[in-house]
């Protein structure tokens, strides 16, 4: 699990480079209109060369801008789930310590989490058994202020045109689950009776836009260790993993896309490479 600590660091020099390159072009602009006139042996430029630079300066500069600020908005999006995400799982850790016990309330790791998040696993066997002990302990660290168990739309947890995951699948019925608003305006969602094995964290809140794979993002609490101990298996530790099927949002092209799934965010997140 050490890799989920990794690529915080933001790549701010990538935010200039377009302004860089209008300081540039402009500059030739320039250069090129003196180096006529020079040549013309005149002093003053023409309404029309004025004109025409001014053109040239208006279109790179609304390019580079919206190249720009389509950058910002990505990596506000990108701060927001690595905020949730690190207080999520800091959380989880945090009741496996204080209690000292791990819960029964987990799914195993695909051989593709092991992979990337380097898990050491020598067997698993999912729990459903302390499912809602382990929801209740952990909205409680994660700061929850409101608890919305009946019906969150009702309750007032989530807004009545609360969005569903186009892939369906998954969250289709919120009226069956939970939600909890969180001290900082996060939403915990879970889907139906599946509590922490399947839940879902909005990490601004009620604000929009409330769109799957822009703010609202799919998790499952599994196992990411294990040992075997005179041929009976322990689960040794618990984290934060995408779910294995429900993930809206997902996109082939991760570099374009408007949205992404929590397990393409966490990748991001971790500047991990293919």
């Amino acid at each position: 699990m050490m890799k989920l600590t990794r690529g915080l660091n933001f790549r701010a020099s990538q935010l200039t480079s377009g302004l860089k390159c209008v300081k540039l072009i402009v500059r030739v602009v320039f250069m090129g209109l003196i180096s006529m006139k020079i040549f013309n042996k005149r002093f003053a430029f023409t309404l029309s060369e004025v004109m025409i630079t001014l053109s040239l300066i208006g279109f790179i500069a609304t390019m580079t801008l919206s190249t720009i600020g389509s950058s910002i908005q990505q990596r506000a999006r990108l701060a927001e789930f690595r905020t949730a995400y690190a207080k999520m799982d800091a959380a989880l850790r945090s009741i496996s310590i204080d209690e000292g016990k791990i819960y029964a309330c987990y799914l195993c790791p695909t051989n593709d989490d092991t992979t990337k998040f380097g898990l050491t696993m020598s067997g698993c066997d999912a729990q459903t058994a302390q499912c809602k002990d382990l929801t209740d302990a952990f909205v409680r660290a994660m700061g929850a202020t409101r608890f919305c168990e009946n019906n969150p739309i009702t309750e007032g947890c989530l807004p009545e045109n609360y969005p569903k995951p186009a892939e369906g699948g998954c969250f289709q019925n919120y009226t069956n689950g939970r939600a909890y608003v969180l001290d900082n305006s996060m939403v915990i969602i879970t889907d139906g009776g599946n509590f922490l094995r399947q839940f879902a964290i909005d990490v601004n809140g009620r604000k929009g836009p409330n769109k799957w794979g822009q703010d609202i993002f799919t998790f499952a609490v599994k196992a990411t260790g294990s040992k075997t101990v005179r041929g009976r298996v322990f689960t040794t530790s618990l984290g934060i993993l995408p779910p294995e099927t429900c993930l809206p949002g997902k996109s082939e092209n991760n570099n374009k896309s408007a949205t992404k799934s929590s397990d393409q965010m966490l990748m991001e997140s971790m500047n991990y490479k293919e």
